[in-house]
């Protein structure tokens, strides 16, 4: 392995190596091959270019886990830019997280939350998408890369902690299917699920079930730490 797993400061000097080329760039051939063959057979699944640097450029198996997915506690995530019509660049989307287990979450604490365990530290990488469908995402640029951990910034921390328990809160009342992403400023509560039918489920407290969420970084937010890296360069 061309980093050491265990140590956060291995996997971000290896991951800056992407920073400012494409993914391309560091593929061999039988890679590229095995990506473009799945862009078409499954076109849906063009934008999903963090599944590809996590198994063809970090050699890690996919995996939807309650644990970071790196042994060191670093959750990666790859997320898209994009340029608006001034020409400023922009986050394209909200960063999902984990999916939020109703039934287990209001035995939660905020300290020892199933979201802290897995998103406290995490490894960003982004990517400026040209929304452009002829360009193939193998020539998407790397804009930058860094790790985002909750509690460097302490309004960060406070923010996200209040978040959460609004959240929690509402789900604790019996409230799940009410939860929307307007109750929050940074950690938001998305719908996530394929479809109306199968994206529902049984909440405590209250019979009516409710459509299945997951945790994100809000539109909001990553527009403010990528206002603040900007500004930082």
């Amino acid at each position: 392995m061309l980093f050491n797993e265990n140590n956060q400061y291995s996997i971000l000097e290896f991951a800056k190596k992407l920073q400012g080329k494409t993914l391309r760039e560091f593929l061999s051939n039988n890679d590229i091959e095995s990506i473009e063959k799945n862009i078409e057979a499954h076109p849906g699944n063009k934008g999903k270019l963090g599944h590809h640097i996590e198994k063809y450029y970090f050699k890690y198996p996919l995996n939807s886990t309650s644990e970071a997915d790196f042994p060191c506690g670093l959750e990666l995530k790859v997320t898209p830019l994009r340029f608006i019509n001034n020409g400023e660049l922009r986050p394209k989307e909200r960063l999902v997280c984990n999916i939020i287990n109703y039934m287990n979450i209001v035995d939660e604490s905020w300290a020892s939350s199933s979201f802290l365990k897995k998103n406290k530290e995490t490894l960003i990488i982004r990517y400026i998408d040209p929304m452009k469908r002829h360009i193939n995402l193998l020539d998407y640029k790397i804009f930058d890369v860094h790790i985002f951990n909750i509690f460097d910034n302490p309004n960060d921390a406070q923010q996200f902690e209040q978040d959460w328990n609004i959240i929690v809160n509402k789900i604790k009342n019996g409230n799940a299917h009410l939860l929307s992403e307007s109750d929050t400023k940074y950690l938001g509560a998305c719908t996530k699920g394929a479809n109306a039918i199968s994206s529902f489920r049984n909440q405590p407290f209250n019979i009516e079930k409710a459509k299945q969420r997951a945790f994100s970084f809000k539109t909001q937010f990553m527009k403010e730490l990528l206002d603040r890296a900007i500004k930082n360069v």
